[in-house]
């Protein structure tokens, strides 16, 4: 079998000499005391200083809370392990726009540079500005961005947190335009990471880009503003500029909240977004199904929802949550997926492996290739029985989507599972869920987010 281009390359790194004849060294060498002394020179610019002023506020005191832990860390690393643990399990929200997670990258990095002066009001102003941000680009430039192949959390994520994060310090119009073009200059995410470690350290990446670019912007340096819509920025190399698309979505802004159009996509079960509508028709169905009659399970699907859940028979909990047969079968046979089914590594199952291996994914080229969920394209799920008769089940929206919510009940129900069992330790839990359910009222909400990290 070829081997991977990064193989390849590892090898040289880690087993070749690596020794250069004379000249290639004198190259070498040349080309380090030339960026040294540009080192040296550049470390005197205004530019240099600037940089160095905003590292310096960034990194104060490492007063950033780990939200879960007792760690304390700078703004930026705070912001990455909040959203690297926050989108680890793929059991966070998501939009249908920008195809992104926007919550697990901005609310990390607006924790990061809120004060305790910081208000609820104030906070949830940054965020549906960063949401607003991440949902009009997305409304511009996918589907084509996505189906390139570009883990849109990541590139949306960076620019939209960097324009909550700016919204939050205040920065002027100006200023926020340069931290999200700054923010745009390192957004970058691979959807074929999917079913790896890397693709919550890809939200992390986004959120702490966003902090970061807005320090710079506020210690005043500066971007260029037409990184997204030039011939050469953002949405040309990244998917395919179309001028008219992107236009009709910046003319929406200051008309209506992107949040209030479109809302979020909470998630019940803890898997790819793009198997809650397969889970949900399991669920369905799962009454009158007798597992030992299967004979077989016939997934359907849009064709750019399978190209992101591309694991059949999961070696692990990160394949799992990219995985239509392992979602389809726990469905089925538990009614359910639950994050300590994933922690018990259920996919080993042998009745949950019997399934998986009667299942096949059937991708289909949707009517409506410009919408995530479309009535002329549900996920089918049909299970065929060892007596040949059948039994089908259709979804549109799975139960979660902003035309299918999730109760305030179910949702707090969630978060309570989420932090664990109750115990002794976890006496105020109550009290600090009931002050948080009027969060976007408090006059500081910073220790009100973070105290459960404190309390564990």
């Amino acid at each position: 079998m070829k081997e991977d281009a990064l193989t390849r390359l590892a090898r040289v790194v880690a087993e070749d000499v690596l020794e250069p004849d004379p000249d290639t060294l004198s190259v070498l060498s040349n080309a380090m005391i030339d960026t040294l002394g540009c080192i040296h020179l550049g470390a005197r610019t205004d530019l240099a200083q600037k940089a160095r002023d905003a590292v310096v506020e960034m990194s104060a005191a490492g007063t950033s809370q780990v939200i879960g832990t007792e760690m304390q860390t700078s703004r930026p690393q705070a912001a990455f392990l909040n959203a690297v643990a926050g989108h680890a399990l793929d059991f966070d929200d998501w939009e249908y726009p920008g195809n992104t997670h926007p919550t697990t990258v901005l609310f990390p990095a607006l924790l990061a540079v809120a004060t305790q002066e910081t208000s609820g009001p104030e906070f949830a102003k940054a965020y549906l500005a960063g949401f607003e941000v991440i949902a009009r680009i997305g409304e511009g430039i996918n589907f084509e961005h996505y189906n390139a192949g570009w883990h849109s959390t990541a590139t949306l994520g960076a620019p939209g947190a960097a324009a909550a994060c700016s919204r939050l310090l205040g920065l002027t119009a100006a200023e926020t335009a340069h931290a999200m073009s700054i923010a745009i200059s390192t957004a970058s995410g691979f959807a074929c990471q999917f079913g790896a470690d890397a693709k919550p350290l890809q939200a992390g990446f986004a959120a702490r880009a966003g902090v970061e670019a807005a320090c710079l912007a506020e210690a005043g340096l500066a971007g260029n503003s037409h990184i997204l819509d030039h011939p050469r920025g953002m949405a040309a190399l990244m998917g395919g500029l179309v001028p008219e698309r992107l236009e009709n979505a910046l003319q929406k802004i200051g008309t209506g909240y992107a949040l209030s159009e479109h809302g979020l996509v909470v998630k019940p079960w803890p898997s790819c977004g793009y198997s809650q509508r397969i889970m949900t028709c399991a669920t369905g169905l799962s009454d009158r199904v007798t597992v030992d009659h299967v004979a077989g399970i016939d997934l359907h699907l849009p064709d750019f929802h399978a190209a992101v859940a591309t694991y059949h028979q999961p070696e692990s909990r990160s394949e799992a949550l990219f995985s239509l047969p392992f979602v389809a079968a726990m469905g089925l046979v538990h009614h359910r997926l639950t994050v300590a089914d994933l922690d018990s590594g259920l996919w080993e199952d042998d009745i949950i492996r019997d399934l998986i291996g009667k299942t096949k994914v059937h991708p289909f080229a949707p009517r409506r290739p410009d919408l995530n969920y479309a009535q002329e394209d549900p996920d089918r799920m049909v299970v065929t029985f060892t007596d040949g008769n059948t039994l089908e089940e259709a979804c549109i929206y799975p139960l979660g989507a902003p035309q299918a919510p999730m109760s305030s009940a179910q949702i707090w129900a969630k978060f309570d599972a989420n932090l664990g069992p109750q115990t002794e330790a976890h006496a105020s839990r109550r009290v600090w869920s009931a002050q948080l359910q009027n969060w976007t009222e408090r006059p500081s909400v910073l220790s009100l987010f973070t105290a459960q990290g404190r309390m564990q």
